[in-house]
């Protein structure tokens, strides 16, 4: 278990070369195109509300612990910036889904000679688009209840302690969750399995996942964090959980025929 923090930053630092490599390159245009929007507007947004609503998270910290203001403000900074992301990125995952399907599709050819055997004709094209489509709306459906929940906590004294630990330890599970899937949906492991098996590597996916946040805060690079994080979950695919669940898509397949 201590090795999976390492295989999570090992995989970034693979992805780098790959995600420039000419085979490649086309899939980073939509998704670049789409962060330059993104980013725009949660800039906007939060010159326009970010101190408004750290501070309203800020008035419900017991005064006893008001000498921990600097170390919690400082959290709460942290949740309100990846609040505003993932509230403006759920559309631009559902835009740039397709593109990232096949940008991982194309990683998974390089790395391993495995060739998804489906031509790219219109009705496999409009196919992989719906799936990737309905896949966007179970993580969606998956983050809401739970975030919902996560926040309930914030309001009731003494857990409010440990509630933004929590949101944040979430914040990063679902950023994993969200570059990990497209991997595994090519090769058609469910949703739920999909989440069994990043939940046996816990230190892995918060890693994976604090690597995006922190990106995501950098200037210029958090352009290019979206394809670059979809390369290295790619590779973890590949390196980890592909022995275990590769052959998911061809039982499936002779399930199917039978």
């Amino acid at each position: 278990m201590i090795s999976q923090p390492f295989k999570a930053a090992g995989a970034f630092i693979k992805a780098l070369p790959l995600i420039v490599s000419p085979q490649l390159r086309l899939f980073i245009l939509a998704p670049f195109l789409a962060n330059i929007l993104l980013m725009g507007l949660v800039y906007v947004l939060a010159l326009s509300y970010f101190n408004h609503l750290v501070t309203v998270a800020m008035d419900y910290m017991p005064e006893w612990l008001s000498f921990l203001n600097w170390f919690f403000y400082i959290i709460f900074a942290a949740i309100t910036s990846v609040l505003l992301f993932y509230s403006f990125s759920v559309g631009i995952n559902i835009l740039a889904a397709p593109f990232m399907a096949f940008l991982a599709e194309k990683v998974e050819e390089k790395q391993t000679g495995k060739v998804f055997d489906e031509a790219l004709t219109g009705k496999v094209i409009l196919a992989i688009v719906l799936r990737s489509l309905q896949r966007e709306l179970q993580k969606i459906l998956y983050f809401l209840p739970r975030f919902v929940l996560l926040l309930l906590l914030s309001f009731i004294p003494i857990v409010n302690v440990i509630a933004p630990f929590l949101l944040l330890l979430f914040s990063t599970w679902m950023l994993a969750l969200q570059y990990m899937d497209y991997a595994f949906d090519n090769n058609k492991v469910p949703f739920h399995e999909m989440r069994m098996a990043l939940r046996s590597k816990p230190l892995m996916c918060w890693t994976f996942g604090a690597i995006v946040m922190v990106s995501l805060a950098i200037p210029v690079l958090n352009l290019f964090i979206m394809p670059i994080a979809v390369v290295a979950a790619t590779l973890l695919w590949i390196s980890v959980f592909r022995p275990s669940h590769g052959e998911y898509a061809s039982l499936l397949d002779l399930s199917n025929k039978a």
